[in-house]
């Protein structure tokens, strides 16, 4: 049908937010998205203690992990789910390490895999909060040289 509007639902509306967020940080696009995120956004990563706030925070820690980190990184998304405001993601990143992580965490040049998951819960229609939960903190902080 010509010219006619597809209405989705909220849950699928927020994991289309939540792919073009993916992505675009494998395009290295990483401020495509800043529209989708809340004005009062917060995110939380054991990386940053005081957590990340404002709608650009969430683009410049990506860009600062990824684009400088790992260059060369991709994700592959494994599981998708959502319910109500929720969503969540199962993904890994891919990558080289041949740059320095914001910590000071110098590169190795270390392929890495780090399997990971995200939860996000919306307010209306803006990316609103979130939660990052790694699958093996301990096996990523060896492939990036951070422990012995």
């Amino acid at each position: 049908m010509e010219g006619a509007t597809v209405d989705i639902s909220p849950v699928e509306r927020n994991k289309q937010v939540m792919r073009r967020i993916v992505e675009s940080n494998d395009a290295r696009d990483f401020f495509a998205y800043v529209d989708s995120l809340s004005e009062n956004f917060v995110g939380h990563h054991s990386m940053v203690p005081g957590g990340l706030h404002g709608n650009q925070s969430l683009s410049g820690f990506f860009h600062a992990t990824e684009a400088i980190a790992f260059p060369d990184g991709y994700h592959t998304i494994h599981n998708l789910f959502g319910e109500g405001d929720y969503v969540t993601l199962n993904l890994s990143l891919h990558g080289t390490f041949t740059g320095p992580l914001p910590d000071g965490t110098q590169p190795n040049g270390r392929q890495i895999e780090f399997r990971y998951n995200i939860l996000c819960r919306f307010e209306g229609e803006k990316l609103a909060e979130l939660w990052w939960f790694g699958y093996d903190s301990h096996q990523l902080m060896l492939d990036l040289g951070m422990i012995n």
